[in-house]
């Protein structure tokens, strides 16, 4: 059987810190499948040094330059070299050359060019950048490259099955479409709950953490907690990952001052992954009120997976499939309508039903351990890559 040696370009820098990659790319159990694998990222403006690196099971090359202006154009030219060398040299040796590109219009048309160099072109799309990322220009020229170099793609990948559908649209000729969602790589089994809240007098517990930027509409989730706080719901809401000009901003929500003088609602500054584990444990309810925006409908978010995996019960919004799919199949939490007058009933029914949420909590913990690990999604990416 020959070595496999999977080459990865990412929409990452140095260094890759991202779940799919901890979990999936950079794994232990790849390495033991006989499947080696080559990241390629981008490198901070000030770090010249282009150097390989180990980044976990896997090599890095952090080679790329941000991908902004003219440095999405000299990348296609990096992208064309590294391919080229790498390829002809792991050819050389006698291995099987896969080429996987996630996101990169750009790169993903290097890989399309050079389709003859590899054996295998495996596409991911984890959000569909070129309908809402950034100018209608910029969107439409991703669009075209994306048609494009899809005509040479042999397997799509998407973060769920609607977003399988999309990039089915853009590669024609690929021959299967996987969904592998978003997922968390903390380590599950360190993570202790915490005490059930209906002993410690101060209800439950509730984070949020991610982005807080305005289209998150953060604004109409503090509404409701105001709002079920002005009718007597007893919980503590810590919100990670806010700047200060997101708190500037959200502070202005009538009633939330007020909250965050009395230490009910406490916003935080983003930190570190390893800083993650500790938040979670001292919570008892993790947030992912979504908009139901289009932009979010194809959504697979890590951060469910995350609070469930450390055994939190999760209050969360309709809209999004693959969220709904995670909280139904689970029962470990609520799903509520995009709604600030019934998320802050969701609150109310939560901080009053100890022993509800306490259930939730061992039901999303239970079903975390058994379907939202990366290694669960092992041996499809073995598959994709060809192995067996």
């Amino acid at each position: 059987m020959k070595h496999n040696v999977v080459i990865a370009f990412l929409d990452k820098e140095w260094p890759p810190d991202h779940s799919f990659v901890d979990g999936l790319l950079a794994a232990k159990l790849l390495r033991e499948q006989d499947i080696t694998v080559r990241l390629v990222v981008s490198r901070h403006d000030s770090n010249k040094q282009s150097s390989a690196r180990r980044y976990r099971y896997a090599a890095c090359l952090p080679i790329l330059h941000f991908r902004r202006a003219f440095g999405r154009f000299k990348n296609f030219w990096i992208a064309v070299k590294i391919i080229a060398y790498l390829s002809m040299r792991e050819k050389d040796r006698g291995h099987r050359v896969v080429l996987f590109v996630r996101n990169d219009p750009v790169c993903l048309l290097a890989g399309s060019l050079m389709r003859k160099r590899f054996d295998r072109l495996i596409f991911q799309s984890s959000f569909p950048h070129e309908e809402y990322s950034g100018t209608i220009v910029k969107r439409v020229i991703a669009k075209v490259l994306y048609r494009f170099a899809g005509r040479n793609v042999d397997i799509v990948i998407g973060v769920s099955p609607e977003g399988v559908a999309r990039v089915r649209t853009l590669c024609p000729f690929a021959e299967s479409g996987e969904c592998i969602p978003l997922l968390s790589d903390l380590p599950f089994e360190e993570i202790s709950c915490r005490a059930p809240f209906s002993n410690s007098g101060n209800g439950p517990k509730f984070i949020y953490i991610g982005t807080h930027h305005p289209s998150r509409e953060l604004e109409n989730v503090l509404a409701a907690i105001v709002q079920a706080t002005r009718a007597g719901a007893v919980a503590r809401y810590l919100f990670v990952g806010a700047t200060s000009d997101d708190e500037s901003r959200l502070s202005r929500v009538k009633g939330v001052s007020s909250l965050v003088q009395k230490r009910i609602i406490e916003f935080k500054r983003p930190v570190r992954r390893k800083e993650i584990p500790k938040l979670l444990s001292e919570c008892d309810i993790g947030i992912t009120l979504i908009p139901p925006k289009p932009v979010y409908y194809e959504s697979s978010p890590t951060k469910l997976a995350e609070y469930m995996g450390a055994g939190l019960a999760v209050l969360a919004s309709q809209g999004i499939p693959m969220q709904e799919r995670f909280v139904e199949e689970s029962e470990g939490g609520i799903l509520v309508e995009w709604d600030i007058n019934k998320m802050s009933k969701a609150i109310m029914s939560l901080c009053e039903d100890a022993e509800a949420v306490l259930r939730m909590k061992s039901c999303a913990k239970l079903y975390a351990i058994e379907k939202l690990q990366y290694s669960n999604y092992m041996s499809c990416f073995i598959r994709l890559v060809g192995l067996n």
